[in-house]
């Protein structure tokens, strides 16, 4: 028999399981303690049940338990307008009218009854401006801060005043 094919032990199993599901949650050494492994070998069991060297059945359940979630969670136009539909009954029935509603519209996104369009709202910057929207753009900003140079002259005028008086 290869090894390959060589049934799991129940602690393999439960080791494969729960490090499946806990999701990186744990360390290996920890998944192998939880599993029933040895404190003081969990992490060498660990590092052995993870190798597809030296335990390729393991490795291959761990494989098969995360495709069948997969599979499980997968969502599809199909079944995601199912869900939507059984949604929009389930609030229906309960008259709940605001749920009802965003189902409804969803399966019409699905469907392609609806354009979502989104504008970003930006300034050009000033590489993609034209030589006219670049003049305009210096106008708006020197009008936008022209107290400054009134300030510049009075300020001028004074020192000169000061300069003359001397």
């Amino acid at each position: 028999m290869r090894l390959i094919d060589k049934p799991l032990t129940e602690k393999q199993k439960k080791f494969a399981e729960i490090y499946v599901t806990s999701s990186g949650k744990f360390s290996n050494t920890e998944v192998a303690i939880e599993a029933g492994y040895d404190y003081g070998s969990a992490y060498q069991r660990a590092y052995e049940l993870l190798n597809p060297e030296i335990c390729p059945h393991v490795v291959k359940f761990i494989s098969e338990i995360r495709k069948d979630i997969s599979r499980r969670y997968e969502i599809s136009k199909e079944n995601h307008m199912e869900e939507l539909w059984r949604i929009r009954e389930d609030a229906k029935k309960k008259d709940n009218q605001m749920v009802r509603l965003r189902a409804e519209e969803d399966r019409g996104k699905i469907m392609g009854y609806y354009i979502e369009r989104k504008a970003i709202l930006t300034n050009k910057s000033i590489d993609e401006m034209s030589l006219p929207e670049l003049y305009e753009k210096m106008r708006s900003i020197k009008n936008k801060h022209r107290h400054w140079d009134e300030k510049k002259k009075a300020m001028e005028k004074t020192k000169e005043e000061k300069n003359e008086e001397k």
